[in-house]
């Protein structure tokens, strides 16, 4: 696990957007490149919006994978001529998309999808990356926490972010939100951020607990979030392997976080999904 620390001026009721950004799988054709360049976007446009990579970015799978389908493939990221260079490839074309949001990255984390390439290619796609967009510092390997502090000056508030890609698939949500609510329990964290399943929701949890001087009891709105996908599950004239495997249709897109912080109150969290 990586420990992360990310210190963000603010002013007054300015509010700040946190966009968990991952299982984009850029690359599949089942991928949606409109709603991914939308995501993007809208991080670019906005000037206090941060982002955190949350792992299987690209599709990271090459002619040798058993997975591999040729028709699996969007060709306009990754065509014939260039297949035997496909690592090189994902890194150029998702490097491109994500230059322009660099300075609004929190910390980047990776996926399966990475890791079973990096393992067979002895190379890491998430590094190279990063390199190529000048944030090699915000390389969080499989699991991190981050803890992000607002400070106007004269107050700082601390944010603390569990991010992991995450293992949990399956076709129902019920056990995916015991499992990330489950991890509170060893976790201190004020957002727990799961991906991998491709879900999306944000859950509120209330914690109890004391105020520095031990004087009075407060309540302690913490988030559980799996954070989605823009990976389509069923998509005409393209056979995936998820709808091989029958899982639901997915929600496109992901869940984000408005923070605003207080000079007096701390911070407001709250989540949209």
């Amino acid at each position: 696990m990586r420990l992360k620390t990310h210190r963000i001026e603010y002013r007054c009721n300015q509010t700040f957007t946190l966009y968990p950004l991952g299982d984009v799988h850029l690359g599949s054709a089942n991928c949606d490149v409109h709603a991914f360049d939308q995501t993007l976007a809208e991080i670019r446009d906005d000037p206090h919006a941060l982002w955190v990579g949350m792992g299987d970015m690209v599709e990271s799978i090459a002619a040798n994978d058993k997975r591999w389908t040729a028709g699996g493939i969007d060709e306009n990221i990754v065509n014939l001529a260039s297949q035997d260079r496909i690592g090189d490839v994902y890194v150029a074309k998702l490097a491109a998309k994500l230059k322009p949001i660099a300075d609004k990255l929190v910390v980047y984390g990776d996926g399966n999808h990475e890791w079973a390439f990096d393992k067979h290619y002895y190379t890491n796609l998430s590094v190279r990356v990063l390199d190529a967009i000048g944030r090699s510092d915000a390389y969080g390997e499989w699991e991190s926490l981050t803890r992000l502090e607002f400070s106007d000056g004269g107050h700082r508030h601390p944010l603390v972010i569990f991010a992991s890609h995450g293992w949990q698939a399956g076709r129902m949500d019920g056990a995916k939100m015991n499992e990330v609510s489950r991890i509170m329990s060893y976790v201190d964290a004020d957002i727990y951020l799961q991906g991998h399943s491709h879900s999306k929701f944000a859950v509120a949890k209330t914690r109890i607990e004391a105020n520095q001087p031990w004087t009075k009891l407060v309540a302690r709105k913490v988030y559980v979030a799996h954070t989605g996908s823009y990976l389509r599950t069923l998509q005409q004239n393209v056979v995936g392997y998820a709808e091989r495997f029958g899982y639901p249709p997915t929600s496109i897109g992901g869940v984000k976080f408005l923070i605003k912080p207080h000079p007096n109150t701390g911070l407001d969290i709250e989540a949209v999904t």
